[in-house]
């Protein structure tokens, strides 16, 4: 049944259509930066060709020119519009994205899938690791079903890309961070590849999983997942949510327990530093897809492209509802009426007992120079397991008015500018009453990680009082859309900040050098200039 399914790419009927390499290569390779240019320049010749809109986003690391593709329709439309961004080969070695948004651009460039477009544009970047992509070799994937040469998971700097959304340190990084303040699409895709465990899906997926999202967001964007899932089921395909059996001494509160050994399904982190929980943030939907690193690789493109494809249908089916509730939500940040509460000491919500697909795998090669691959045998069995999809978070403070930084760094002002964050400067200085927080103790590794030793604060808020302000401080409102990212970013026992990244550690010794305003703020009309 799923070989009939398996459509999306060309076949021997479109002989004059353009050919991914995968598809040229009967999937025994994937494409390069200079093959994805050509296609999607051939594309743009296609009849319907001029629903492309192609553009250089930005450059890598290694000055390599990054593909966005805008699909819409060339008729004007007075309608409010849906609009999404899904990006391919964040990590390199992770190869379907990219293919199976080659197979979708020609789709589109042939005039399919109109009625999606007349109520959606969608923004398409094939390749995003651009310079990781370009590292090519046999074994950067070790297991993965084919192909055997694939790119790298870490940009040129050795980063990794999807731990970089809050740090902002790669300028692959800032180029996304540009598009989601220009596009600001309602819906953001994030194309990967999984491994590890042997489950019985095609692909697996994650919402944001930010204890901190807007809770209709996340209600919206659960759903959203429900009905894909449906969707994709009668198009041939499993899917389930995002995670990996472990067992754990466990009890469900995330708590140290007497239960010891319980087998269940775990997704993966709730910190922003990972682009799908960050864009939660924003008030939008972000959804993480990964497609079966066991299946073939044609099974894999054809799994991503499905999913895509469904996501976004079924975002056009609850249009008007995503819309309303993502303006809400902007509203409720706007208005700065005290309701926003920033969650810290986050841990796994209690889990749900749910049945789990438990695949089988062959494993071949490993030996004698030859590539070692694991290959997904098409048969499952249930399981029933206890499944922490979710997180929680047992602390809660309420936002202050604002925030001021009396000696802001130009890294830290370059890094609110990028995240779209609004501020403004005090041009005369004035005293504000707030609360400033007294550090008891430092936490941090001896080993980097990602180019920074991560550091975690400890201790106490003292009481509120009169604190001067002077010229040169910056003053963060907290009546912004982007309020709960500010408070992210800034606040001290935040467990993914801009201080967690070592960017405010200079000066933090006894206090921590971000106040709490408890006075009113005049709303920011403009935003800040970038």
């Amino acid at each position: 049944m799923l070989s009939s399914l398996i459509g999306g790419g060309a076949t021997s009927q479109d002989s004059k259509l353009p050919q991914t390499t995968a598809e040229s290569s009967k999937h025994t390779e994937t494409s390069r930066v200079a093959d994805v240019e050509k296609f999607v320049d051939a594309c743009a010749d296609l009849s319907h060709g001029n629903r492309l809109t192609v553009r250089v986003a930005g450059k890598s690391h290694e000055g390599r020119a990054m593909t966005l593709v805008k699909v819409s329709l060339p008729e004007a439309s007075d309608e409010q519009r849906l609009r999404a961004l899904v990006i391919g080969n964040i990590h390199a070695g992770e190869v379907e994205g990219k293919e199976a948004v080659q197979e979708l651009l020609r789709e589109f460039a042939t005039g399919k899938h109109e009625a999606l477009l007349k109520h959606c544009d969608v923004w398409f970047v094939p390749i995003y690791n651009l310079d990781g992509n370009e590292a090519i070799k046999v074994g950067n994937r070790r297991g993965q079903n084919g192909p055997d040469a694939v790119g790298q998971r870490a940009n040129a700097q050795r980063l990794d890309l999807n731990r970089d959304f809050v740090k902002a340190d790669a300028p692959e990084t800032r180029v996304m961070l540009s598009l989601f303040r220009e596009i600001d699409p309602h819906l953001f895709v994030d194309l990967h590849t999984t491994n590890g465990s042997h489950h019985g899906y095609h692909l697996t997926y994650a919402p944001s999983l930010s204890s901190n999202l807007d809770p209709a967001i996340d209600q919206l964007s659960r759903k959203l997942l429900v009905q894909s899932r449906k969707k994709m089921k009668s198009r041939g395909f499993d899917v389930f949510d995002y995670g990996n059996f472990e067992t754990r001494d466990w009890d469900g509160s995330g708590a140290p327990s007497s239960k010891k050994g319980v087998r269940g399904w775990f997704t993966y982190d709730h910190r922003p530093r990972y682009g799908i929980n960050y864009y939660g943030l924003r008030n939008r939907i972000g959804i993480l897809s990964e497609a079966y690193s066991y299946a073939d690789f044609k099974t894999r493109i054809a799994a991503t492209r499905a999913f895509v494809l469904t996501l976004l249908e079924s975002m056009v089916a609850i249009k008007d509802v995503a819309l309303a509730t993502m303006a809400t939500a902007d509203r409720r940040a706007h208005s700065g009426d005290g309701s926003l509460y920033l969650g810290t000491d986050t841990k796994f919500a209690a889990p749900e007992q749910i049945d789990i697909l438990v695949g089988t795998v062959e494993r071949a090669g490993g030996e004698d120079g030859k590539p070692l691959r694991f290959t997904r045998v098409d048969e499952s069995t249930k399981e029933s397991l206890p499944v922490a999809r979710r997180f929680r978070s047992r602390k809660q403070s309420r936002l202050p008015n604002a925030w001021a930084i009396t000696a802001p760094t130009p890294e830290v002002m370059q890094r609110l500018r990028w995240h779209g964050i609004r501020f403004r400067a005090v041009e005369t200085a004035q005293t504000s009453v707030a609360r400033q927080f007294e550090v008891t103790k430092k936490r941090k590794p001896k080993r980097p990680y990602q180019g920074h030793q991560e550091l975690v604060l400890e201790g106490k808020w003292l009481a509120a009082k009169p604190e001067k302000l002077p010229v040169g401080t910056i003053i963060i409102p907290t009546n912004q859309r982007l309020a709960m990212l500010a408070a992210m970013l800034l606040e001290p026992l935040s467990e993914d900040s801009l201080s967690s990244w070592n960017f405010f550690e200079a000066a933090t010794n006894t206090y921590y050098p971000v106040l709490r305003v408890l006075d009113k703020q005049p709303a920011l009309t403009q935003p800040d200039k970038r």
